[in-house]
Formats: structure tokens, sequence, C-alpha cells
């Protein structure tokens, strides 16, 4: 049931409030490893630094079977105001509006940027959890992030392997109820 209700939610925003494509469909046969879920917030500074590793991710993993998703929980975010963030920071996979934060609900999210990557069953979350550490909290960032979890979440699933730290805090903006 639970699968059903996330495939469902995923369908119901999908073109509703959309900028970007999704890409190309898989091959037959070939569904998603994963989909990374990134709550983002277009205001939210720490989500704007946060494109450029999200960018990098999506390169790297994306011919690997990674699917990716931006979602905008905020009740200020608008079809214009992602395709401008779209346009700003260079992201590139879709982007899509959570108005009614069914998604974000579903999935315990409650920090921008804060990512949950889902398995190819649409109910297993395999990870969740800050990007990396490049903040330790809010207004203490490091120059150089030393941990990148959500980098070794991603590359334990495109091995094979279960993800060795499945959980972690993200430090950002806490998404409004």
């Amino acid at each position: 049931m639970k699968h059903f209700l996330l495939l469902l939610l995923t369908t119901l925003l999908a073109g509703r409030g959309q900028v970007g494509q999704a890409g190309p469909p898989p091959p037959p046969g070939k569904q998603p490893l994963f989909t990374v879920f990134v709550f983002l917030a277009e205001t939210c500074p720490i989500s704007q630094q946060a494109t450029l590793p999200l960018r990098e991710l999506h390169v790297r993993y994306a011919a690997q079977g990674g699917r990716f998703v931006g979602v905008f929980p905020g009740s200020t975010a608008t079809v214009a105001s992602l395709a401008e963030f779209k346009r700003k920071y260079a992201v590139p996979f879709p982007l899509r509006l959570d108005p009614g934060q069914q998604l974000t609900r579903r999935l315990k999210a409650r920090i921008t940027p804060e990512a949950v990557v889902v398995a190819a069953d649409g109910r297993t979350v395999l990870y969740q959890g800050r990007l990396d550490d490049r903040y330790a909290a809010l207004g203490e960032r490091r120059s150089i992030s030393q941990h990148h979890e959500l980098a070794e979440a991603l590359a334990d699933l495109a091995a094979g392997r279960p993800v060795a730290v499945p959980r972690t805090e993200a430090v950002g903006c806490f998404i409004e109820q």
C-alpha cells in the first residue's frame, strides 16, 4: 500500500508544478535503481549552495541508474520561481512543487536541503539526511567538506552494497509545515 501511495504521489506531482524534463525513459525492463528526492527552497542560501554538488552527483549517478528530483515544499514557491532557480543554478534534473507537502510529509523531510533516497520499489528509504558536512550547524560553514554522506550512499548503491550510513541530520532551513 505504501508503495502504491508513493507512486501515486509522484504521478500526481509529475507534470503539475514541474520544471524541466525527467529525461529519457529507462530502457525496457530497466527501471531506476533509486530515486534521489532533494528537498530545496529557492530562498534558502544552503539550498542554493547545494546545487553544485547536486549537479556533480547527478552527472555521476544518473548514468548508473539514479533518478534525481528536486522538491520544493514551500508555500511561496511557484513554477516561475522554480524555473528561475533551475536557470540560475543550472540544475540538470526536474524540479517539482509540493504545495500540499504530501511528498514532504510522506518522506518525513524537515530541512532544505535534505536528500531522501528511495529504492526502486518506491517505498524503502535507503538514505535520508544531509548532502555533506559543509555545514556543521546553522551559521557554521566549513571551507572544505570532510564527509560526503549522500555521495557515499549513492556509491554504495551503484556498487550493489547496502548504504553504510543510512541516516544523517540535515542542516539548513526548516520546512514550514
